[in-house]
């Protein structure tokens, strides 16, 4: 298991003119992790499936649905190479310090609310 952790610094702009900075911990997967995890996603939802066979009328949805959505977990998680562990930085707007909620895929930059003010957040990656 290869799995890097990378601490990147981004930007966090807000409605201030003045950006703030804020720390991004990004795992790189290596294509082996990647397919552990798909498949591990993969055995709990056709699990989940097998298990809803036993109740009655909901069966019916559930097993299609369960069944599907293994599929779509095993090819998003196939296609991804980098997940968020934490993101922590302050708020340009309010100036609290918080840990931001990225969660998932990373795809370089990303919006979200702050936990204080409730105004939008853009981390977006610093220029070289």
């Amino acid at each position: 298991m290869t799995v890097t952790a990378e601490h990147l610094h981004c930007r966090l702009r807000g409605y201030s003119p003045q950006p703030t900075v804020a720390t991004v911990e990004v795992l790189r997967l290596d294509p082996m992790d990647r397919a552990r995890r798909a498949l591990r996603h993969l055995g709990l939802c056709w699990g989940g499936a097998v298990v809803s066979v036993f109740i009655p009328v909901a069966h019916f949805f559930l097993v299609p649905g369960f069944f599907l959505a293994g599929i779509v977990f095993l090819v998003m998680d196939l296609r991804t190479p980098q997940l968020v562990q934490a993101a922590r930085g302050t708020c340009p707007d309010c100036g609290a310090d918080q840990a931001l909620d990225i969660v998932g895929r990373w795809r370089g930059s990303a919006e979200i609310a702050c936990r204080h003010c409730h105004r939008m957040l853009r981390v977006e990656p610093m220029e070289a």
